[in-house]
């Protein structure tokens, strides 16, 4: 009898023994995920621009959290984000579309959802998703991808309600800060890039000129008389006659140009050519587009083109200084015709 006693005494410590193993590997288990999230989230407050954000988001956070995956869904679509879509910045895994928000975070099989969430990989094993709120305004989801263990619908959602809550704030920040950059690059009246736009593109623009073995040319288009328009009718006058310049030159340019308003009634375009001809032929339309446009009077507007094309050793502000010259040379041959630089 006592015996047996001992051996189910014997039993029970084992097994207790055996509890508090799991119990302290379940809490070391814990602590490195905590310390995994902790390491992801400093990193993700440091995160800038949007498009490295949203790379980390799908390739490198969900590794350092042993996910199989992750995708993020933006909705309502965010400018922000669709312009990285166009320029081939967005990266693969990143969709935007109107999807029907949960109303908390969802664990489990993946079921039938599976391709509406990770249609850029293979099925899942199991699934969260994230809802993604900041400020007010709903974000997107962040779909996570793990293992069949990973995620069910008993699991306790502390952990990932701060991840949810992290992303969603760090996403908030990183458009926020991408609008403000876009703002500080563009013309407030006329939508055009500014000047301080126009001289970053210009640096790009020359490297690819000569990495390509392409002429590129400056031209720099000033309305004549402008000043007369603001004097006799007024700034309000002045503004609506500059916007509508700037989309007469919109419409003329190609997609590849870069135009910008350089400074009050100055306009800068940087154009790949085929040689001088083609550059003077391309400064002829733009002056014509200025004239379709007409003055307060009803008169049509005339413009004064300067046109330089980039010598092998020049600099960029070299550039831009020889077609300035030739503008001044324009205005003083009477206005509304093209110079070209020596």
């Amino acid at each position: 009898m006592v015996a047996r006693e001992e051996d189910d005494l014997h039993a029970e410590v084992r097994q207790l023994r055996t509890r508090l193993e799991e119990l302290l590997e379940r809490a070391r288990a814990n602590e490195a995920t905590q310390q995994r999230l902790q390491a992801v989230e400093l990193d993700m407050l440091e995160r800038y621009p949007l498009a490295d954000l949203l790379r980390a988001l799908i390739l490198e956070y969900p590794e350092q959290l042993d996910l199989q995956g992750a995708a993020l869904h933006i909705c309502p679509p965010q400018p922000e984000v669709s312009a990285l879509g166009v320029n081939g910045e967005l990266p693969a895994g990143v969709f935007l579309a109107e999807v029907v928000p949960p109303e908390a975070i969802q664990l489990g099989p993946p079921e039938g959802e599976a391709p509406v969430w990770f249609p850029h990989m293979t099925t899942p094993e199991s699934v969260a998703l994230l809802p993604l709120h900041a400020g007010g305004r709903y974000l997107g989801i962040y779909a996570l991808a793990g293992e069949a263990a990973r995620f069910h619908p008993r699991q306790g959602t502390a952990f990932l309600q701060r991840l949810a809550a992290m992303v969603a704030t760090s996403l908030d920040n990183a458009i926020n800060h991408a609008r403000l950059e876009e703002m500080a690059l563009s013309d407030p009246l006329t939508g055009l890039d500014n000047r301080r736009s126009m001289e970053r593109r210009l640096a790009e623009a020359m490297a690819r000129s000569r990495r390509q073995g392409r002429q590129l040319a400056c031209l720099l288009l000033d309305i004549d008389h402008f000043k007369g328009i603001n004097d006799r009718h007024g700034h309000p006058a002045g503004d609506r006659v500059l916007v509508e310049v700037a989309e007469a030159l919109a419409r003329t340019v190609r997609g590849g140009d870069a135009l910008a308003r350089y400074g009050g009634e100055e306009f800068a375009v940087l154009m790949e050519v085929e040689g001088a001809e083609a550059a003077e032929a391309a400064a002829r339309r733009l002056r014509m587009a200025t004239s379709t446009v007409t003055s307060p009077e009803g008169e049509p507007l005339t413009a004064s083109v300067g046109l330089a094309l980039l010598d092998p050793a020049e600099e960029g502000e070299g550039l831009v200084q020889r077609a300035d010259a030739a503008l001044y040379r324009a205005k003083e041959a009477g206005r509304d015709r093209v110079e070209t630089a020596d």
